[in-house]
């Protein structure tokens, strides 16, 4: 019995679409689906589904379930790959954060810049590991169908580093097809075209209405303002170029360095989406539990629709031999000749029996060809990075990128790179690079060194303490007994100063040796600052530490008419809320505007919209951190203290105001300052945090952020110690 395998099959809603498809084909009717995934969850809901749809077409197709890739690509003629490494948290969320804190906006971040990079990075161990084991397991002739972005670059991994015969598939194509017909007012169905380039930057070349040019209809529709209104940036692009580019304004908007990186002007008067991709995954995580109960209702059908993905298509046409034109990405075998040899591009292909055979294009329009040059740049280094190793390939993959090379200088690239891979590491998502010699893009000979690091004990010098205490770690990861003196070093920390710490310590051991630092009167409040290792050994490689830089504001007692402190609270780039706070004599007052679109109060507030305060007085009664929760309720502003998912205890200790309009509200809470503890003069920590629902969830881990300042430090909202003066 034909085996066709869904490896990923939890992403339940395209997989039903997959399987629906599928099933439709007469040839395929008696297939074994086997359903392959790492969380038994979602497999369990689309084994289930999976089964209604056999049992409703009445076929006897046989579903099976697998979280075991070796079960799972056993006997497999296709395997289709549908897998998102990391998922939206935490990988995708890093990998928009990290980039908006240097300053670099983007809308999707799946397909090229920093985001597609370092998906890629993640994607394509994965991949070829599929495309091995089905080498390895498979029936003959095995067909690989990857859906998987970064298409471009996972497909040229695929190819270059397993050979396996595969097929990268996109509906970009035959979408965008149906869109620039409806643009110039035809019936898709009579429109007939020809593209070519890589996957979502590729080319209508031609594009014909019953054997007629149609491209003057495209231009008209370019000069007419609402339907250049409903695609701005493709218009735009080809007005520049004269050709219409295949994947969507706010993906091209990342592809090319003209629209985001010019400022908000521009963003606006092109409509570009900024942080799309998050406000997307958003909405369907908090859709999910209604989405599996829908398609899980055995009181109504399932619905199976024909869609318009290639996959099908082309596994019914080598099973039945009933040929047919897919666009597939597949290697450039000297398909288009003034594009780079072997890399992967996006072509009309024919499908029978006798397999896929892409057909040849020659060479593109000149100003096309350059233009998707700089994209194939980038995919180039990427996959060399995945396949060696070389951490070098990583920032010079993101040096090539259109996007980011027009926004940072080359050392905020290098750094913006080093902070993502430490994170991606760090979520288990990403493997081992062979590190580099410090600014150069030289590898280093072995990884073989002593690595020497300082870890913080709390948040240092927390409240304005004057001591805090560290730990120095040495792993010894060669084959040497090590011993040496490493001296330290400090700036912006007054002069702080501490002997040589003496490190002896056996091959293949670690050692940790704890220190304190007190800072000096002169310490500079305004800069960061570092705590430098300085060893002089070349066996050691040394990863100084940065503390978490902290404003530290006097908040102003208003009996005496005196000015607010004034702030705002950003995220992910964009500006959140303008804030302003102060003191009376009996409460901390703070007042917000907050930009918020889509003000909706959510039975746990992260779901929704809600100001939240993290609270801290180290050297008070409150010892552990308290969280307060202010929510923007038309009817029943509150606010909540440490609320959990199940909601929280009303504090009755504060008072809220809220004024909602078209735009977002205005926030007025006044917290009691004895119920607070503040009717002292003691400085305090706070975190002020905004879950924004136009934008996504705005917010950050408090608590763990004040036990672990390596969190703190990539936290990314608005922090202050706040000197609280008597009444």
């Amino acid at each position: 019995m034909l085996k066709i395998t869904l490896v990923g099959a939890g992403s339940v809603v395209f997989s039903k679409t997959l399987i629906g498809d599928l099933l439709q084909y007469p040839a395929l009717q008696e297939v074994t689906l086997c359903l392959m995934d790492i969380n038994p969850e979602r497999l369990v809901v689309i084994g289930k589904l999976a089964r209604r749809m056999v049992s409703q077409l009445g076929l006897t197709a046989k579903v099976e379930t697998t979280t075991d890739l070796r079960e799972a690509c056993r006997g497999a003629r296709f395997v289709i790959t549908t897998i998102q490494v990391g998922g939206y948290k935490p990988s995708t969320v890093v990998d928009f954060e990290i980039p908006a804190r240097y300053g670099l906006q983007q809308t999707i971040a799946d397909t090229l810049g920093v985001g597609g990079v370092f998906r890629a990075l993640r994607s394509i161990p994965k991949l070829v590991e599929v495309a091995r084991m089905l080498q390895e397991v498979g029936a003959p002739d095995p067909l690989l169908l990857n859906y998987t972005n970064p298409m471009a670059m996972n497909m040229w991994a695929i190819d270059k580093m397993t050979g396996l015969p595969g097929v990268g598939l996109c509906h970009s194509v035959q979408g965008t097809s149906r869109q620039i017909a409806s643009y110039c007012g035809l019936d898709p169905r009579e429109v007939s075209y020809r593209v070519a380039g890589i996957n979502h930057m590729a080319f209508f070349l031609k594009f014909e209405t019953k054997g007629k040019d149609a491209y003057p209809l495209l231009f008209r529709a370019l000069d007419d303002p609402a339907t250049f209104a409903r695609d701005r940036v493709r218009f735009e692009m080809m007005r520049r170029l004269g050709y219409f580019v295949t994947e969507s304004s706010e993906h091209q908007s990342e592809y090319v360095p003209y629209f985001i990186q010019h400022g908000e002007e521009v963003i606006s008067r092109f409509g570009i989406p900024i942080n799309e991709y998050i406000r997307r995954c958003e909405k369907m995580a908090g859709r999910w539990e209604q989405v599996e109960n829908s398609l899980l209702d055995e009181s109504k059908p399932v619905e199976i629709h024909r869609s318009v993905e290639y996959g099908s298509t082309i596994v019914n046409s080598i099973v039945s031999g009933a040929p047919s034109v897919i666009y597939g990405n597949v290697p450039n075998t000297g398909l288009i000749t003034n594009l780079t040899q072997g890399c992967c591009v996006e072509v009309p292909c024919l499908v029978d029996r006798q397999g896929l055979q892409p057909t040849f294009i020659g060479e593109l329009p000149a100003q096309l060809a350059g233009i998707i040059q700089t994209n194939i740049a980038v995919q180039q280094l990427t996959v060399e990075a995945a396949r060696t190793g070389r951490r070098d390939y990583i920032y010079q993959a993101v040096m090539l990128d259109p996007h980011t090379a027009s926004v940072l200088p080359l050392d905020k690239i290098w750094a913006m790179c080093d902070e993502m891979i430490e994170a991606h590491q760090r979520d288990g998502v990403l493997g081992e690079f062979k590190p580099v010699a410090k600014n150069t893009g030289k590898p280093l000979a072995a990884v073989e060194r002593v690595f020497l690091s300082i870890r913080p004990e709390g948040v240092p010098f927390l409240g304005g303490e004057p001591e805090a205490k560290f730990t120095f770690v040495a792993e010894n990861r060669t084959r040497e007994a090590f011993e040496e003196e490493i001296a330290l070093a400090t700036r912006h920390l007054g002069g702080a100063a501490t002997p040589p710490i003496a490190v002896k310590v056996a091959p293949g051991e670690s050692v940790e040796i704890p220190f304190t630092l007190r800072r000096g009167e002169s310490a500079d409040e305004e800069a960061e600052p570092v705590i430098e290792i300085i060893s002089p050994s070349l066996m050691t490689l040394e990863r100084d530490l940065r503390l978490p830089k902290r404003l530290s504001h006097l908040l102003p007692v208003r009996n005496d008419g005196s000015e607010p402190l004034r702030f705002n609270v950003t995220w992910s780039g964009n500006l959140v809320a303008e804030c302003s706070s102060w003191l009376t004599d009996e409460q901390w007052i703070i007042e917000a505007r907050v930009d918020d679109t889509d003000v909706r109060v959510a039975p746990y507030f992260i779901d929704g919209s809600a100001l939240e305060i993290g609270f801290k007085d180290p050297s008070g009664t409150l010892a552990a951190p308290t969280v307060l929760v202010a929510l923007p309720d038309r009817d029943e502003p509150r606010v909540l203290l440490n609320p959990g998912y199940s909601g929280g205890e009303r504090f009755e200790g504060a008072g809220v105001e809220v004024c909602i309009d078209d735009t977002g509200y205005r926030l007025r809470v006044g917290f009691d300052r004895k119920a607070l503890g503040l009717e002292e003069a003691r400085p305090f920590l706070t975190d002020i945090v905004f879950h924004v629902n136009a934008l996504g969830t705005a917010h950050g881990k408090i608590c763990k952020a004040w036990n672990d300042s390596h969190s703190q430090i990539k936290m990314d909202v608005s922090r202050f110690v706040l000197m609280v003066p008597t009444a």
